[in-house]
């Protein structure tokens, strides 16, 4: 069995001259992300392998819960905008060898990703929120969610106010 969380970049800039692919995370976007990746392992998600879309604001919140978790971090182009779940569940099979592996990505993918996968209709994801789900199987379908975690929550579980 995998664990697959499903994660949702920090707050980004509105705007950026090099256009959507290098928006940066905003001041306050590093802070909440920050915490929301040190929250999530203070929960007990710690992830193997943490694998990210190339877009600089995804990359920056993927860099801080792969440092939260001490574990290898990759860019996957299949995650930006656009993801499906077929191209989630493809980079799942790609790393067997990780245990808990967490995706973060973009909206409205992980929605429709995530009821692909686990059958639960639309949940929408703040920014930084994540789902963790297990999935038998790589495949539509064969996934439980096992929890949503609002930023709210993975903030508060960083030992601060949310």
């Amino acid at each position: 069995m995998t664990t697959l969380v499903l994660m949702r970049h920090g707050v980004a800039e509105d705007d950026n001259p090099g256009g959507d692919g290098a928006r940066r995370l905003t001041d306050e976007g590093l802070e909440r992300a920050g915490r929301a990746a040190r929250g999530l392992v203070a929960l007990g998600v710690r992830p193997g392998l943490v694998v990210t879309s190339p877009l600089v604001r995804c990359r920056q919140t993927a860099e801080l819960v792969a440092g939260a978790a001490d574990c290898p971090l990759v860019e996957d182009m299949r995650l930006a905008p656009g993801m499906s779940a077929s191209d989630l569940l493809d980079v799942v099979i790609e790393h067997p060898e990780a245990d808990v592996i967490l995706a973060c990505t973009h909206q409205p993918g992980l929605t429709y990703a995530l009821a692909d996968i686990a059958g639960c209709g639309h949940i929408g994801f703040a920014r930084p929120g994540a789902a963790v789900l297990e999935l038998d199987a790589p495949r539509p379908g064969a996934g439980r969610l096992v929890a949503v975690l609002p930023p709210r929550v993975l903030r508060r579980a960083d030992g601060g106010r949310p």
